[in-house]
């Protein structure tokens, strides 16, 4: 059974940028690659390696596992099939769950203000969904193609900023009880945020539960024993009280944790706009392994995308600062393939350090959904 914790599709012909814009000259940050086209050059407000806190709309801040399916770089894969049903193996992936390493988060925008005039505040958020709607899947693979290349939720923008509640808590000496209260509350903050881009992308948001586990957990997606995953089987959050001894770096920022859980959230607005599901019947469908390696990569760094467009969201309400950045960044490099399993080449299925990183930093800097399109992006930057 798939599991996957925080992909490429396959090779549609010249994988077109959609109208993005070319990037710059400027020379990228030490240890980025070099910048794909459709974003601002390095340095610049909101480009690569310069993460912006601002208040605009769209401008300024904002290990490998187990059992999980392996994606990679595509090589020749077979055309979308324009007729053939994608009935029989969505079938089988319907089951798949989406297990992801959790992850990352980023600074956030200046202290706010007592008269804040925050964005999508009269949404009255729903209770969490234990019995949510079927998940949208594509009827053909050449659907499935436009689902993660052409999504109309990447023609939508997040609110900013937003109000968020659920203030950071000492996830390492707090009880189950707490744990789960906490994170709920952040369900609230990721709906509060998330709702107007799933919706006028034509989309359902649904609100996951969460489950507070301890060594190992069987759910609709099987048997895990991973410190934070969604499982797409039953569209659920589950989060280990033991994490911050597998991650040491969620014991030391106050940040991280809510990164991871923003992260796996990401992974639900995947699933709930038909990029998950495509992703992995393409990935399947081309009968490589490198191949859905990079399909995978390319899921895992755009849930840190999503994942730093959140916080930029909600930094003004919690107080996040500019000072916070680096400690979020290296959330990011602590989950990195290389990192984890301390092999700097390996090719996995989450991504190198400096490109979870890189993504991360992506999100902070803008709430351009579209910006997140790691579907369209250079190989280097979902190596």
């Amino acid at each position: 059974m798939a599991q996957q914790q925080w992909g490429a599709p396959p090779r549609y012909g010249a994988q077109p940028q959609y109208g993005q814009p070319s990037y710059g000259q400027a020379q990228p940050r030490p240890g980025y690659p070099p910048a794909p086209p459709g974003y601002p050059p390095y340095g610049a407000p909101g480009g690569y390696g310069q993460p912006q806190f601002g208040r605009g709309p769209v401008a300024g801040f904002g290990g490998q596992q187990f059992g999980v399916p392996q994606y990679g770089p595509p090589p020749n894969v077979p055309g979308p099939r324009r007729s053939s049903p994608l009935k029989v193996l969505m079938i089988a992936l319907i089951g798949i769950c989406v297990l992801a390493l959790g992850g990352l988060v980023i600074a956030g925008l200046l202290s706010g203000t007592s008269d804040v005039a925050y964005q999508n505040d009269d949404y009255k958020v729903p209770p969490p969904d234990k019995n949510p709607p079927p998940l949208p899947l594509p009827k053909t693979y050449e659907e499935a193609t436009q689902f993660i290349v052409k999504n109309p939720f990447y023609d939508q923008t997040a609110p900013l900023p937003v109000r968020c509640n659920s203030q950071p808590i000492n996830v390492g000496t707090a009880s189950d009880e707490v744990l789960k209260s906490h994170f709920e509350g952040l369900m609230e903050c990721l709906l509060r945020v998330w709702q107007p881009p799933v919706t006028k992308g034509g989309f359902l948001i649904v609100r996951p539960t969460v489950t507070i586990y301890s060594t190992e957990i069987t759910t609709k997606c099987g048997k895990s024993g991973v410190n934070a995953f969604y499982c797409s089987g039953d569209q659920q959050i589950y989060y280990s009280n033991k994490l911050d001894d597998e991650i040491p770096i969620v014991k030391d920022n106050k940040w991280a944790a809510e990164v991871v859980m923003a992260h796996e959230f990401g992974h639900a607005l995947q699933a709930r706009t038909g990029i998950l599901i495509s992703a992995h019947a393409l990935g399947a469908n081309s009968n490589d392994k490198d191949t859905e390696l990079e399909f995978s990569r390319r899921l895992e760094v755009q849930a840190d995308c999503l994942s730093g467009m959140f916080v930029r969201a909600v930094s003004q309400s919690l107080g996040v600062q500019q000072s916070d950045l680096n400690g979020i960044e290296q959330t990011y490099v602590a989950v990195g393939d290389d990192t984890l399993t301390g092999k700097p080449d390996i090719v996995g299925n989450h991504g190198h350090a400096v490109n979870r990183k890189y993504w991360g930093d992506m999100g902070i800097g803008t709430s351009a959904v579209g910006k997140c399109n790691t579907f369209v992006a250079p190989k280097s930057l979902v190596r």
